[in-house]
């Protein structure tokens, strides 16, 4: 009888349980369906019908995911259809849509692959293509939205023969180690030989370039390239530090050999300088430079293209088609403004390096555009500025290592 009692105990228990989960069920609303996922630049447009059964109460929101790779991009709206931004045109995603009422979530629906194109109607080949690229720099156009340029390890413009760069762990003691600091963030320089040419490799554009809901802040690495051949880096030495590079610059004066008095400099008169060796030793830039304006621009005339940036929009100096400068303020937290340009008479959405500025605004601060997690990845280790240290190590001077300092500030 005992037995009995358990087992008829264990049975009801059962029961609720499973009425529990029935009653549950009943809730949540069913899966949509999915009915179509039409590509878009960067982009994919979902559309899905609701579900049969919205459950307990309203659906209030719908939100479509789509994967690829491991990474997963997301919409979300209240109806039918949604714009998924920020996709890999030429990749491959699979997408499906839930509901979410008052009690949670439903099941994912059916799944729909879809691949994102570039929409060639919107290309900004015909401006790239009128840019005034270094001579022997390899750009091509192997389609109407693409555009693949080799930088230049070197720039078109002269170089100092000497830099303060930074110092590199794990070589032999110097005996002015340490003796040479950046202003601001204290950073351990040496003088170094500037050698060359230095390591580069190709950059793919996407030259139908679509504005994105919400930037995307800059990567440590290249941002952009230049018609010089050399790339421009973000506007601060350290990601994340309150020093910028151009505020950060030291300059030392000495004697070679043969008695000629030299001055090494971390950052040059034409506001760039090279990585260090184990960063490729590949010149860049952190803000304008006059040797690049020099290059294309006249006195009191408008700024012409002076590069691309990572996500496609062009790059420009700061004077506007009447040859007046544009005001910091008069840009977004990008750098960024539509306005028209010579290459791009009836307007377009660029970046603007302004001149004599050295805060965090000397260089771009975000993209605007549209930017996959795999291409900022590759841009990321495309090089840096830094020597990096082992975490809380302390140099001869007492400053920590710099990674430990980029988390102070």
């Amino acid at each position: 009888m005992l037995h009995t009692m358990r087992h008829s105990g264990k049975l009801f228990a059962l029961a609720l349980f499973v009425l529990a989960g029935c009653n549950e069920f009943r809730h949540l609303p069913w899966a949509p369906s999915m009915t179509a996922a039409r590509p878009g630049n960067a982009s994919a447009i979902i559309a899905f019908v609701a579900p049969v059964y919205a459950g307990q109460s309203a659906i209030s929101t719908y939100v479509v995911n789509c994967t690829a790779a491991g990474e997963t991009w997301s919409a979300r709206g209240e109806a039918s259809p949604l714009t998924v931004l920020g996709l890999g045109n030429g990749v491959e995603y699979v997408c499906v849509v839930t509901a979410s009422n008052a009690a949670g979530t439903s099941a994912n629906s059916n799944a729909i692959k879809v691949t994102p194109q570039p929409d060639a109607a919107h290309s900004l080949a015909s401006g790239y293509r009128q840019a005034a690229w270094v001579s022997g720099m390899s750009v091509t156009f192997p389609n109407a939205c693409t555009m693949t340029v080799w930088p230049s390890a070197r720039p078109s413009h002269a170089v100092d023969g000497y830099y303060l760069t930074p110092e590199l762990t794990g070589e032999k003691q110097r005996a002015d180690r340490g003796t040479h600091l950046t202003a601001v963030s204290a950073m351990p320089l040496e003088v170094t030989q500037h050698r060359g040419p230095g390591a580069t490799s190709p950059m793919q554009f996407n030259i139908c370039p679509t504005k994105a809901p919400v930037p995307t802040a800059v990567n440590a690495g290249a941002i952009g390239v230049l018609i010089s051949g050399s790339v421009l880096f973000g506007a601060a030495e350290i990601a994340g530090h309150r020093a910028t590079t151009l505020k950060d610059n030291a300059a030392y004066t000495f004697k070679n050999r043969e008695g000629e008095t030299i001055t090494a400099r971390f950052i040059d008169q034409c506001n760039g300088h090279p990585t260090p060796a184990n960063a490729g030793n590949s010149y860049h830039y952190h803000g304008l430079s006059e040797c690049v304006t020099a290059m294309v621009d006249h006195q009191n005339g408008p700024s012409h293209l002076l590069g691309v940036a990572l996500d496609g929009f062009p790059i420009y100096g700061d004077k506007d088609m009447s040859g007046r400068t544009i005001a910091p303020a008069s840009l977004d937290a990008c750098n960024g403004i539509t306005s028209p340009t010579p290459e791009f008479p009836n307007g377009v959405y660029h970046y603007v390096l302004p001149s004599g500025v050295k805060e965090h605004n000397a260089s771009m601060r975000c993209y605007g555009g549209n930017l996959s997690r795999k291409e900022l990845a590759i841009a990321d280790s495309s090089g840096f500025c830094y020597a990096p240290q082992r975490s809380g190590q302390n140099n001869s001077t007492g400053q920590m290592a710099m990674g430990e300092m980029a988390k102070k500030f």
